[in-house]
């Protein structure tokens, strides 16, 4: 698992890769294009679910299926969530 004060866009990429590469089935070694749409890889709707709950549980941070709906490639998805990580949160209080 990464914290979120160690994760960079680079980072965030290469946990999405991995996580799709486990959901269709593939060896760790091969290559998923960061620049085609997930539907495009070959994940459905259930894969996308499960993609989400993965990367959630990988980078310890929520990540909701609409983001993988919105951000719809592997490095869209990564900088929206490097840029959403670097954002600071409200205070509470």
């Amino acid at each position: 698992m990464t914290t979120e004060a160690t994760i960079t866009q680079r980072g965030i990429a290469a946990v999405v890769q991995a996580s799709i590469a486990g959901e269709l089935g593939l060896a760790p070694k091969e290559g998923v294009d960061r620049h085609a749409a997930f539907v495009d890889l070959g994940l459905d709707s259930a894969a996308l679910i499960g993609l989400a709950g993965t990367v959630t549980e990988e980078l310890g941070v929520e990540v909701p299926t609409e983001w993988l709906f919105d951000h719809p490639t592997v490095d869209s998805l990564a900088a929206f969530l490097a840029r959403t990580l670097a954002t600071p949160e409200p205070a509470r209080g």
